[in-house]
């Protein structure tokens, strides 16, 4: 069972790795979208009706920005630190292996705690950008076709 359960643990680790690295592309295929879209909209904010000033059209991609950012940004969390060391000079001694293999499990469930919730608040933030993003394209669209009318 204890050799079971490492296994179970270590595919976890290796599942929420590789969804987080999934998730920071798309945070970096968002920012350049942004970075696209919103050239245009600066370029016809003179078409926009007189009752959106500029900072509220702009608005929604600080917002979008400031998510991907977040979601970019990376966290070294408080809990499991024992097991999860993050340091500058790190040592070969500070990475002995543990005692027993209870130990080792109990490392595997921190860190897979730690990943799961790295990996929720990214897809939050990427959530909430992808939202506005689609919302505000649409928004800048139909206020685009209104002017032109």
């Amino acid at each position: 069972m204890t050799k079971d359960a490492a296994t179970y643990y270590r595919n976890h680790i290796a599942a929420y790795t590789d969804a987080i690295r999934i998730s920071d592309f798309k945070a970096n295929v968002a920012i350049i979208y942004g970075a696209f879209t919103i050239g245009p909209v600066l370029g016809f904010s003179d078409k926009f009706p007189p009752i959106l000033p500029l900072p509220i059209v702009l608005l929604p991609f600080v917002i979008v920005f400031f998510c991907l950012l977040i979601c970019l940004f990376p966290r070294y969390p408080r809990a499991g630190r024992a097991n999860f060391l993050i340091e500058r000079n790190a040592s070969p001694n500070d990475f002995k292996s543990p005692a027993n293999s209870g130990v080792t499990i109990d490392q595997q469930q921190t860190l897979c705690v730690i990943l799961c919730n790295i990996l929720y608040w990214k897809t939050v933030c990427l959530r909430i950008s992808f939202a506005i993003y689609l919302a505000g394209t649409v928004t800048a669209a139909v206020l685009l076709g209104y002017a032109w009318l």
